[in-house]
């Protein structure tokens, strides 16, 4: 059914193309069955398009989730991002597992700090299982901004990333029935120096719990 939810275009445009073969053959015979036939065929890719606006699949669900996180990154908007977050959420690196209050903290502190000209998503790639209600999304991301750099209370200034492009996996849960939401969340290819290090934006005491937990694994 995935032609018909989530991408119509195809079916659609061929029965669009069908109308206007059946058009032709009314022009060139003058018989009137060929009206009749274009306007069932020319009815059913409105209904196509009607029903791909109308049923909104899992898949695009998440979609819409990543794009609304988008837009609160790109504003440097730290309580929208957290509002798509699960109580569980995680962030994971190759060195070990960030807690929930800890990626909190990682997103508050990364956000308050620096600010986009523009953040862009290409190549977004979602998948769902039906049985488990989890989901993932596989991504690019192309970013421009700055990172205002401080130690203790001084500003020592703004420090340009530049445009890069960064690699991203979140994988979802649905919490209730069609909201989804975001439990873990994995950078998969981060240019050195992109961003800050999480002990860099983490509170003191969150840097201790975060190096016992790592001690621990």
């Amino acid at each position: 059914m995935t032609i018909l939810s989530e991408d119509p275009t195809i079916l659609a445009g061929g029965l669009a193309a069908l109308a206007s073969v059946f058009l032709v053959a009314l022009r060139a015979t003058q018989q009137g069955k060929y009206l009749a036939y274009a306007g069932v065929a020319f009815g059913l890719a409105l209904v196509v398009l009607a029903t791909e606006r109308l049923w909104v699949t899992d898949a695009e669900r998440i979609e819409s989730v990543v794009y609304q996180l988008r837009d609160a990154v790109a504003k440097s908007d730290a309580d929208a991002v957290l509002e798509h977050l699960a109580p569980n959420v995680q962030y994971g690196r190759s060195r070990g597992v960030f807690s929930s209050e800890q990626t909190r903290e990682i997103i508050k502190s990364t956000l308050r700090n620096t600010h986009f000209d523009f953040v862009r998503v290409g190549q977004l790639r979602t998948n769902v299982g039906q049985q488990s209600r989890r989901g993932t999304a596989e991504f690019r991301v192309f970013a421009k901004g700055r990172f205002e750099s401080s130690v203790g209370a001084v500003n020592t200034g703004a420090v340009n990333i530049g445009a890069v492009n960064t690699e991203w996996s979140l994988s979802f849960k649905e919490v209730e029935p069609h909201v989804w939401k975001v439990n873990r969340i994995t950078p998969v290819n981060i240019p050195e120096g992109t961003l800050k290090n999480e002990r860099e934006v983490l509170p003191n005491d969150s840097q201790e719990r975060a190096r016992g937990r790592f001690r621990r694994r």
